[in-house]
């Protein structure tokens, strides 16, 4: 029985022990009063900023044709393959020209002949003004006329024959500029149109990099704007400048197209088609103020952003230059010095604030 009680004391002298120390603990945690939010500063500071806009864009050729077939025919021969390299003037493909060829060859024979009876009418004026005083005039008449005539004929088939040629021409598919064989539509055997396109042709030693801009961002791209572009997934930027801009926007897309030049040839063969990231520099600023975007609230209507002021969360309003970038300019509300919450958003007007360890 005394064992019974001696147990009895012991459990309850715990049970004490247990509700003391949970009620220190309690106590010194005060789970009824707001813990301090933990945030990453910024110390704002004033220096020189630019706005850049981002795009992406694509290799074109300074210089690119696309040909087709000046006449309906068959192709019976292909020489042009993609990649090559060629020249202006250098044959890509031939049509069949048999019908054309044979008509040149009879304009030649009908010119041959007509020389020759323009030779003989010659020689037929020349005896008949020899021989002035015993030929009447009438027949002196008559072989001038007979030279005019075979004269007139001469022209006419030269003529022909210039055509004759030109016609044959047109079944020769040659390159008009020195380039590049981008792409080759033409098989042997096919049998063509007007309408169809047989070679790209295209300048790729002087590329160019096409974008397409937003129209909101487009009013502010100008010719000579400086620019740095690369492939996509390199870090080899390479300088470049816009040097044309379109003086249209494109309803369906609403997208403003621009044209970039290399400052210096690229060192190496960028394909036609080959992505580009392309920074180009809008604006300069000697002096200005910029956060992170992810620092500014309520960006597209009132934006403001959360300072650290002696622990205390102070919604501030800012002015903002917008535009499509990671960090913005800001205009008023800031000064160099204030200490700026990058990631506020989880953060209440007036809540108390603790800078991370290394923030």
């Amino acid at each position: 029985m005394a064992g019974s009680r001696h147990r009895f004391a012991l459990r309850a002298v715990l049970f004490a022990a247990m509700v003391c120390a949970a009620g220190v603990y309690v106590w010194s945690a005060r789970p009824w009063e707001a813990k301090p939010v933990v945030v990453t500063i910024e110390d704002v500071q004033q220096g020189p900023a630019r706005e850049i806009l981002a795009v992406n864009g694509q290799i074109v050729p300074d210089d690119e044709v696309h040909l087709g077939a000046p006449v309906a025919g068959q192709v019976v021969e292909v020489r042009g393959k993609a990649g090559d390299t060629v020249t202006t003037g250098q044959l890509l493909a031939r049509l069949d020209d048999t019908i054309a060829r044979a008509a040149l060859v009879q304009a030649e024979a009908q010119l041959e002949a007509t020389r020759i009876e323009a030779a003989a009418a010659q020689s037929a004026y020349d005896r008949a003004t020899a021989l002035a005083g015993t030929v009447s005039g009438q027949a002196r008449d008559s072989a001038k006329f007979t030279l005019e005539a075979a004269a007139a004929r001469v022209r006419q088939l030269t003529a022909a024959l210039d055509q004759a040629r030109r016609q044959l021409d047109l079944y020769r598919i040659t390159s008009p500029i020195d380039g590049t064989v981008l792409q080759v539509n033409a098989e042997l055997g096919e049998v063509v149109g007007t309408a169809s396109i047989l070679f790209t042709i295209g300048d790729l030693a002087a590329p160019l990099v096409e974008a397409d801009v937003d129209e909101v961002y487009g009013a502010r791209i100008t010719g000579g704007l400086a620019a740095r572009v690369a492939p996509v997934g390199s870090a080899d930027a390479m300088p470049a400048h816009v040097t044309f801009v379109a003086p249209i926007v494109d309803p369906d897309t609403g997208g403003r197209t621009l044209r970039l030049g290399f400052d210096t040839p690229p060192e190496v063969l960028l394909p036609r088609g080959l992505t580009m990231s392309v920074n180009i520099v809008v604006e300069t600023f000697d002096a200005a103020i910029t956060v992170p975007r992810t620092a500014v609230r309520d960006l597209e209507a009132a934006p403001y952003v959360f300072l650290d002021v002696d622990g205390e969360a102070l919604k501030t309003p800012v002015g903002l230059r917008r535009w499509p970038a990671d960090r913005l300019i800001v205009t008023d509300g800031l000064a160099p010095g204030d200490r700026l919450i990058t990631n506020p958003q989880a953060i209440t007007p007036g809540a108390a604030v603790v800078p991370a360890p290394d923030g």
